[in-house]
């Protein structure tokens, strides 16, 4: 049983509200903490973009000026194994830090802007991470390949790497994001048809069960607005559109076949369109979110067994991870083709392919800060 004093969330607000105190007793200025980013799933361009090559053990970081790959941080020259399979990123908006999940080290591993390890989080089998900009929060789910992990949760101080696990009471829990606000949080399980909101001041969390065949929910994404949050079913192959006006029990209210593996969807920066990566069909769908409806499917060059998506701040382009490893299967290794995994870089106005980036093994996950007004 986890015994818990505090909420962490209390516990992270803590130096900013004895801040305030001091510069009001002693008539001192105190600079306005920043407005909360959108929360909204979607990242603003930065400066770089972070790319998980996870069976080569590296970061590709590429600038988005250029579209080239300017370092490679090599996670072996670090002390980690070749097997450290880096998963998924979370980059502070201002480009300060940038996070990492290393499944095969069971740890989250912090760096600085200069590429500099600067804390550690160990937690069996980390998966996604998701975090909030509003505080220091860092939200962090298991990885696929973890049938038996803890039915558990992370929830890190991100300035000191202390985590605080939090039970979710189902199997498998991956997806993860933050949601508008900082005010919830959500997780599902992989094998079982359930979602987890989680009030994050009380650490509450509230169960909801999920209609239709076996979903296993791989990812969830925020609407711009905070109005709805879609989750990808990989083994159902259906996109899950949820109602957030209660944010504490998503209503399910659409059910959008895209085909098998559906992963990390994505909304584009006006909300307008939705986007998901479907690694069975070699595509990624494109959904009107006005009807919920494919309005198009993006195929080409590189783009083999997509895996995540992030779009540029006005939207023009997106950037698509692929895996490029086949044949393509469900929570495990798979057979490497030989192929190297790509980010493809799309025109959104003409879903035209603009440039592939050819990186490494397995290519999944990517992250991007959000520039130099976001919050710390």
């Amino acid at each position: 049983m986890i015994q818990r004093r505090r909420p962490l969330r209390d516990l992270l607000l803590l130096p900013l509200l004895l801040l305030v105190a001091c510069a009001a007793g002693g008539g001192g200025e105190v600079e306005a903490a920043p407005a909360p980013g959108p929360g909204s799933g979607y990242a603003v361009s930065g400066t770089y973009l972070y790319v998980c090559v996870q069976d080569e053990a590296e970061i590709a970081i590429i600038d988005l000026e250029t579209l080239e790959v300017v370092r490679t941080v090599e996670l072996t020259a670090l002390g980690y194994s070749e097997r450290s399979q880096p998963h998924h990123i979370a980059v502070e908006p201002d480009g300060s830090y940038w996070y990492v999940s290393l499944i095969g080290e069971d740890r989250v591993v912090k760096f600085d802007r200069e590429d500099q390890v600067v804390g550690e989080l160990q937690m069996e089998t980390p998966g996604m991470l998701s975090l909030d900009p509003g505080s220091n929060l860092l939200a962090v789910s298991r990885s696929m390949t973890a049938v038996n992990a803890p039915p558990r949760i992370a929830l890190v101080d991100r300035t000191t790497m202390e985590p605080e696990e939090l039970d979710v009471f189902f199997p498998q829990p991956h997806a993860m994001l933050v949601g508008p606000g900082g005010t919830y949080a959500y997780t599902a399980s992989l094998g079982l048809n359930q979602l987890a909101a989680i009030e994050l001041a009380s650490e509450r969390v509230e169960l909801v069960d999920i209609e239709g065949p076996t979903h296993a929910v791989v990812q969830f994404a925020i609407s711009p607005d905070g109005r709805w949050m879609a989750g990808s079913g990989e083994m159902s192959g259906q996109l899950l559109v949820f109602d957030l006006e209660n944010p504490a029990s998503p209503a399910l209210v659409h059910s959008i076949e895209v085909g098998h593996m559906a992963f990390d969807p994505m909304f584009t920066p006006d909300g307008s369109q939705l986007w998901v990566p479907v690694k069975h069909t070699d595509d990624v769908a494109v959904i009107d979110t006005a009807e919920w409806e494919v309005v198009h499917r993006i195929s080409g060059e590189g783009i083999d067994a997509p895996h995540a998506i992030l779009f540029s701040h006005d939207g023009s382009r997106a950037f698509v991870s692929n895996n490029n490893k086949n044949p393509h299967a469900m929570h495990g290794p798979v057979e490497d083709d030989g192929g190297d995994g790509t980010v493809v870089v799309v025109d959104t106005a003409t879903f035209e392919i603009e440039t592939v980036l050819r990186l490494g093994r397995n290519v999944t996950g990517i992250g991007m800060q959000n520039g130099p007004t976001g919050a710390r």
